[in-house]
């Protein structure tokens, strides 16, 4: 069931923010939400999505978790292009 949801659009004039920046910002939520069960899943461009990554692996080093782990689980999902 889907309890949340925060966007990010880059190519916006007014309001512009890239996904990784917002990951950072919100970085407690997420850490949280991913140690109750939260699946993420991420869609957009390859470039975008490694840096989602990146930002993902330092948000969770504090809770001892990775990306790698959270994909071996069934938890990470990318539909990039």
């Amino acid at each position: 069931r889907l309890s949340g949801l925060n966007t990010a659009f880059s190519r916006v004039c007014e309001g512009s923010a890239y996904v990784q920046n917002k990951i950072v910002a919100d970085g407690p939520n997420i850490r949280r939400l991913v140690q109750m069960g939260a699946q993420i899943l991420v869609c957009g461009g390859r470039d975008m999505a490694a840096s989602v990554m990146a930002a993902l692996d330092d948000i969770l080093a504090p809770i001892h978790l990775d990306v790698v782990t959270l994909k071996a689980a069934g938890r990470y999902r990318e539909d990039v292009y």
